[in-house]
């Protein structure tokens, strides 16, 4: 105990003892080297001062009357209160803490200058230098750190642990912060929960915020129904919203995008205003920017163009295997089409392709696969004078892909045409058949013609 404390209630002791002699008188002695002084009802002792160590001993219970002002039930340091329990049920402790024009009752505060200033906040615990200073409303209240929730007005069911965490807080409430500085410059925000070191302490005004992990969200000011886990987590979103981001520097650079899920280690973290993302896997989508409505599936899922919007990705470059129970469904709706025609490629285009087979190169175990080369596709697309063909995406990493379901319609196509091309050769060999059975026909006449002919001459060379 402080020793400015234990002469203090040593002196109450002799007060009490010595009575109103002591207003008449001085009483000065000093004891032996081993000496002791005691104060004691009969064999009970109630107080001793050892001269040998020093030591104040309470042998008995000390009461301290209920504070009702400044002068009944206040232990001071100094000139400063130091103890007190000013009001029904409140608990002071620390210099100056509390005070005396209080109405609010249960609040338990321990350290310099906390819950100074509440005037009818109820059930409020802080501790740590100047927590809950500014309080004067609000009620159940929980602060634990030195300026924890130092500003606090009229803020309310607001719990804060950690130097400085929701310091600034004013009129917000229902917040939850965990973390040296976390949710420290939050005003009115409400119902924020964060946990990490300077997680949210930016944040102003947002709302429904849920972080953990130091400095997630840590620069968000007025975002609302953001969550955020994982260290620097959405650490750049200022005003965004309905943004989940999981996994270290997951939407890590996103400031003005919304509704962005990333799950994973740096997924979608060089997004910045792109929306509706949707990324799973280490650093899946990390390619985003400004593209909308994209999904990635898997380690390093990337599209082929973080600026554009629609895209999906499964898996990465690495796979070698895709399979599903069942056959794709994909949509074909004509509502959902524009600039309907008939197709341009045929037989023609079919006949330019240069079927292959192939190994890859990251394939384990080797498998020959057949296909074409994307690179020869477009060549011939560009004979074909096609540009900008679905059938085929460059990356912007220079990559080829293909497209190998728009090869349905040419080849439908071709073989449209090579029916048209059959029934004329169909059409032409009828009508060679019928001519050759007229032929035949009118051969097996001549032939009996000659026949005939040949008899007569016969008959007559034999003189009949």
């Amino acid at each position: 105990m402080n020793e400015k404390i234990i002469k203090f209630i040593f002196s109450l002791f002799i007060l009490f003892a010595c009575g109103e002699l002591l207003l008449a008188q001085n009483i000065t002695n000093t004891l032996g080297t081993t000496g002791t002084f005691r104060i004691k009802d009969g064999s009970t002792d109630y107080l001793t001062l050892s001269q040998s160590n020093g030591q104040v001993n309470i042998l008995r219970s000390l009461r301290l009357e209920s504070t009702t002002g400044p002068s009944t039930g206040v232990v001071y340091m100094g000139a400063d209160k130091f103890l007190h329990n000013y009001g029904t049920g409140n608990t002071f402790l620390g210099l100056n803490a509390g005070n005396f024009t209080m109405t609010g009752n249960n609040n338990s505060s321990i350290g310099y200058l906390s819950l100074f200033n509440n005037a009818s906040g109820y059930q409020n615990s802080s501790l740590g230098y100047v927590s809950l200073y500014s309080n004067t409303t609000g009620y159940q209240n929980s602060s634990f750190g030195a300026v924890s929730l130092y500003s606090n007005t009229s803020g309310y069911q607001n719990s804060s642990f950690g130097t400085g965490s929701l310091s600034g807080n004013t009129t917000g409430y229902q917040n939850s912060s965990f973390g040296s500085g976390s949710l420290s410059l939050n005003t009115a925000g409400y119902e924020n929960s964060s946990f990490g070191y300077l997680s949210l302490n930016s944040n102003t005004t947002g709302h429904r915020n849920s972080t953990f992990g130091a400095g997630s969200l840590s620069r968000n000011t007025t975002g609302n129904n953001n969550s955020a886990f994982g260290y620097n987590s959405l650490v750049n979103n200022t005003t965004a919203a309905f943004n989940s981001a999981f996994g270290v520097s997951s939407l890590h650079f996103n400031t003005n995008g919304v509704g962005n899920s990333a799950f994973g280690f740096s997924a979608l973290s060089n997004n910045t205003t792109g929306s509706n993302n949707t990324a799973v896997g280490l650093g899946s989508l990390s390619n985003i920017t400004t593209g909308q409505n994209n999904i990635g599936i898997g380690y390093d899922a990337i599209v082929p163009d973080g600026t554009l919007s629609n895209q999906v990705r499964i898996g990465n470059a690495g796979i070698t295997y895709a399979g599903i129970q069942v056959a794709w469904t994909v949509t074909s709706d004509r509502r959902l089409k524009e600039n309907i025609m008939l197709s341009p490629l045929g037989l023609n285009f079919i006949n330019k392709l240069n079927p292959v087979s192939y190994t890859r190169k990251n394939d384990e175990k080797k498998k020959t696969e057949f296909g074409l080369i994307a690179q020869e596709v477009d060549v011939v697309l560009k004979e074909e004078g096609i540009e900008n063909a679905g059938i085929l995406t460059v990356t912007n990493t220079g990559g080829y892909e293909l497209r190998y379901n728009d090869l349905l319609a040419p080849m439908i196509k071709a073989i449209q045409e090579l029916g048209e091309e059959n029934k004329k050769l169909k059409d032409l060999s009828e009508e060679l058949h019928l001519q050759n059975e007229d032929l035949e026909k009118r051969l097996a006449k001549l032939e009996l013609i000659i026949g005939n002919e040949n008899s007569k001459n016969e008959i007559k060379l034999s003189g009949k």
